[in-house]
């Protein structure tokens, strides 16, 4: 896998506080909205910090979009797959070419709302678990494969006794080295994304989950347009893998229920099993 770089001139890669990295595979009408949210969370929030875009392979305009957002703003950055190589090997790109202490992981279809970046980044610098992870919310007139999600959950949350609300969440927050461990592991797996929470779980990394609405997409469409059985069926099979991977993890004494907070967020211990 090849990739090109388009950047403005980098930031002072000391200063930077905070990489927010986001995968974009044919997210043409995406960009700029994404661009321009994100860099008004950034000034809100005072901290200098940048925008890491991914272009996955994409067949449209996206990279051009990328490119040119880029050589206007120092803070967004922009790599380019030559070829479509899946959300994980963006993440992993996207780590790789950001130098932020702390890594952000968020969508560029706008379901995550930008600005609920800094609700993560709260948490973090409040409670400083290993994870901060969203909770996502759906609003009115989202479309979801809902149950298909849910019973998904389950299946997680009992197969590697967590319990977690969200484990397929991957709008998250986290320092680097956490992400990078997180991204460590020995067989191949198409839909990685699926078990990033029980990935923290088997590490018994602390989480701290947060509410946040999930909006309906911005622009484009996604490619789990109707209920996606053969998906469905390839995360299954590869959770059986990831258990067959991590088997001989040491279990945590008992399962671990997540303390619940109305406002902001509920801090969960995926080690202790406690508050």
């Amino acid at each position: 896998m090849s990739c090109n770089v388009s950047s403005q001139g980098r930031l002072d890669t000391d200063a930077i506080v905070l990489s927010v990295i986001a995968p974009c595979f044919n997210e043409q009408d995406n960009i700029d909205p994404l661009v321009d949210r994100t860099l008004a969370v950034f000034d809100a929030m005072k901290i200098t910090a940048e925008l890491v875009l991914i272009d996955d392979g994409s067949a449209d305009d996206t990279w051009e979009r990328i490119r040119r957002r880029s050589q206007a703003d120092a803070r967004v950055l922009g790599v380019r797959h030559t070829s479509n190589s899946g959300i994980e090997a963006a993440w992993r790109t996207g780590l790789e070419s950001a130098t932020g202490e702390l890594i952000c992981l968020i969508d560029a279809d706008l379901q995550n709302r930008p600005e609920d970046i800094a609700i993560l980044y709260r948490a973090y610098l409040r409670e400083l678990p290993d994870i901060v992870q969203a909770v996502r919310h759906p609003v009115r007139g989202v479309r979801r494969c809902r149950t298909f999600s849910r019973v998904l959950n389950i299946l997680l949350n009992l197969t590697f006794r967590m319990r977690l609300r969200d484990n397929k969440s991957g709008f998250m927050l986290c320092r680097r080295d956490v992400m990078a461990s997180l991204l460590k592991h020995r067989y191949g797996y198409r839909y990685f994304q699926s078990f990033i929470g029980v990935a923290a779980g088997v590490r018994g990394y602390t989480i701290a989950e947060v509410d946040a609405d999930f909006e309906v997409r911005f622009a484009g469409e996604s490619f789990l347009r109707r209920f996606p059985i053969g998906v469905s069926l390839r995360i299954c099979w590869e959770l059986l893998k990831f258990r067959v991977e991590t088997w001989p993890v040491t279990w945590p004494s008992r399962t671990w229920r997540p303390r619940r907070w109305t406002v902001p967020y509920a801090i969960t211990d995926t080690a202790q099993g406690k508050p």
